[in-house]
């Protein structure tokens, strides 16, 4: 797999290097794109193989930022970071020091990611098809933290599980864009193929009657399919004539 993706890097960049050079473009007076864009999405975690097994879908967000090696935009440097929460507990707990008072205690399972890699693109058109590869850190966590009753701000907080991992990433997708805007929608889908990674789920800490807590963590690849929908905005510059 990693050879798979060391192979779609190289090509990307081996385009990039033949495009470089950027001759004397004129454009027509108003803002234009500049070679960085960005955006955001909404995301979806599905799950696959083993992993599916053991922790349900994940909702969350992921940023992107673009740098285009070419003038058009064909071959481009992206990076992501962002993250899902796939399991929440709440319990409703007295304070220890007086009845008058309770307390949450909430549980969150989470899985957080970085990725850097490349895109290829169609970059004209009223539809703008892409694919992209990309190595990611990938970092899984559940933490338990107490705040008041009427969701005032968490006051304690403790991280119960942590693991760091990584995943090779391969992706594709549809940009459409917002008339004359600099604006575009994004559709797409990327496939984490996940590295082993330790990792609890929703119910996985036993409460002991003496205080102390049980972890019943659990050990598997981490496949999942990143489902996202949400929209990329090229940074704008002055016009060249």
């Amino acid at each position: 797999m990693q050879s798979k993706a060391v192979l779609v890097l190289s090509t990307a960049f081996i385009l990039a290097s033949a495009s470089i050079v950027d001759a004397q473009i004129v454009y027509e007076a108003g803002q234009i794109p500049s070679r960085f864009s960005f955006g955001g999405d909404f995301a979806i975690s599905q799950p696959k193989g083993e992993f599916a097994n053991n922790v349900p879908n994940g909702y969350g967000f992921d940023f992107t930022g673009m740098y285009r090696l070419d003038p058009k935009g064909y071959v481009n440097i992206r990076a992501d970071i962002g993250g899902v929460q796939y399991g929440h507990e709440r319990q409703r707990i007295g304070f220890p020091i007086s009845g008058r008072l309770s307390v949450d205690l909430n549980t969150d399972n989470r899985i957080g990611f970085g990725a850097i890699g490349a895109q290829v693109q169609v970059p004209d058109g009223w539809f703008r098809p892409y694919a992209n590869a990309a190595i990611a850190t990938t970092y899984f966590w559940t933490q338990s933290s107490i705040s008041g009753a009427d969701n005032s701000e968490s006051v304690l907080t403790t991280t119960n599980q942590d693991d760091w991992s990584h995943a090779w990433i391969f992706g594709g997708g549809l940009m459409v864009p917002f008339g004359k805007s600099l604006g575009a929608l994004n559709l797409g889908a990327r496939y984490h193929y996940g590295a082993s990674a330790t990792y609890l789920k929703k119910g996985d800490i036993t409460d002991n009657p003496d205080g102390t807590i049980t972890l019943n963590p659990r050990n598997s690849k981490t496949d999942l399919v990143l489902w996202q929908i949400g929209v990329s905005f090229a940074i704008p510059r002055p016009s060249r004539h």
